[in-house]
C-alpha cells in the first residue's frame, strides 16, 4: 500500500519536516511520482522510520542509523549499541554523584539555623584545592589570578566548591587581617571526573576536623576578628590545630534587610 507523507506523519506522530529530513539523511527512499515532486511511502519505509525512531531513542546519530539500516553488519550494531550503553552508564554515574551531592547540600541548608556558632567534630575526606584571590583588611580583594585550571574546575560545579582559606596563625594574631579564596574538590570526585591537576593544586589529607558554621554578614563586614570565638573555643578546650582553616561557602541569603553569608569551616585537629 502507498501512503502520502501526511498519512505517514499522522500514523507515526512525526512532523512532516522530520520525515523529509530523514529522507535527506538516507534513512528512507520513498518513490517519486512521474512528472511531479510527490512522494509515496510504502510499508517498508514505515518499518525503517519506526526502527529509526528506536535508535534515535538511544541517541544514535542519523549517520550511524543509516549505516545500521542499509549497510553494516551485526558487529557494527553491537559496537554502536555498546558505545551508547557506555555513555548512559557515565551519565548515570554522574547523576548518582549529583543526587548525593544535592542531598547533602540540602541537609546542610536545613540545619543552618541550629549550627551557626556551634562546634562539633567531623571526619573529612581528602581534598584538592588551590586559591585564586587574596584579601587584606576588610572586604578588599586583590586581582583574581589567572590560573590555568580555573575555568576547567568551574565546569565541574557543584562537585567543585567555593572556599575561604585562613592560616590558623593569622586568626590567632590580632594584628593580622588577611586570607584567600579558592576552589576545592574531594579527591575521590576529582578522580571520577578526571579533573585536571597541576603543581599549584594542594592536598588536604583526610583528617579529624573541628567544624563550625559562621555568618560573615554583608559585604564589608569580613574581618579575622570574627574568628575570635573559634580561637577561644580551641584554647579553652585544649584542642591542638594541625592545619589551616578551610571554609565552604554554603549560601548567601537575605533577612531583616541584610545579607547573610553562611560558611562552614573545618580545621584539622590532633586526635
Amino acid at each position: 500500500m502507498a501512503y502520502r507523507i501526511g498519512e505517514v506523519s499522522k500514523l507515526l506522530g512525526l512532523p512532516v519536516e522530520t520525515i523529509r529530513y530523514y529522507e535527506k539523511e538516507q534513512i528512507i527512499a520513498p518513490k517519486r511520482q512521474e512528472n511531479s515532486d510527490y512522494r509515496t511511502y510504502e510499508t517498508w519505509d514505515i518499518f525503517f522510520l519506526m526502527e529509526c525512531m528506536r535508535y534515535r531513542s538511544f541517541d544514535i546519530s542519523l549517520k550511524d542509523i543509516s549505516k545500521m539500516l542499509h549497510n553494516d553488519s551485526l558487529d557494527f550494531f553491537v559496537e554502536r549499541i555498546g558505545f551508547k550503553q557506555q555513555v548512559i552508564d557515565e551519565k548515570l554515574r554522574y547523576y548518582q554523584m549529583l543526587e548525593r551531592k544535592i542531598s547533602a547540600y540540602k541537609d546542610k541548608l536545613a540545619s543552618l539555623p541550629y549550627n551557626v556558632g556551634c562546634y562539633w567534630f567531623v571526619n573529612t575526606p581528602e581534598y584538592r584545592y588551590f586559591t585564586y584571590v587574596r584579601r587584606e583588611d576588610g572586604d578588599h580583594y586583590g586581582e583574581v589570578e589567572e590560573k590555568p585550571l580555573f575555568a576547567n574546575w568551574l565546569k565541574q560545579i557543584p562537585f567543585v566548591e567555593f572556599t575561604h582559606h585562613i592560616s590558623f596563625a593569622d586568626i590567632a594574631d590580632p594584628r593580622i587581617d588577611r586570607d584567600a579564596w579558592g576552589l576545592c574538590v574531594e579527591s575521590a570526585d576529582a578522580a571520577l571526573l578526571n579533573l585536571p591537576l597541576n603543581a599549584e593544586v594542594q592536598i588536604r589529607p583526610a583528617s579529624l576536623c573541628l567544624c563550625t558554621v559562621m555568618d560573615l554578614g554583608d559585604y564589608g563586614n569580613l574581618t579575622l576578628r570574627q574568628f575570635d570565638p573559634l580561637v577561644a573555643y580551641i584554647r579553652d578546650h585544649g584542642i591542638v590545630p594541625e592545619g589551616d582553616i578551610i571554609g565552604k561557602i554554603l549560601t548567601r541569603v537575605h533577612a531583616d534587610g541584610k545579607m547573610h553569608r553562611y560558611i562552614e569551616y573545618t580545621i584539622p585537629v590532633r586526635k
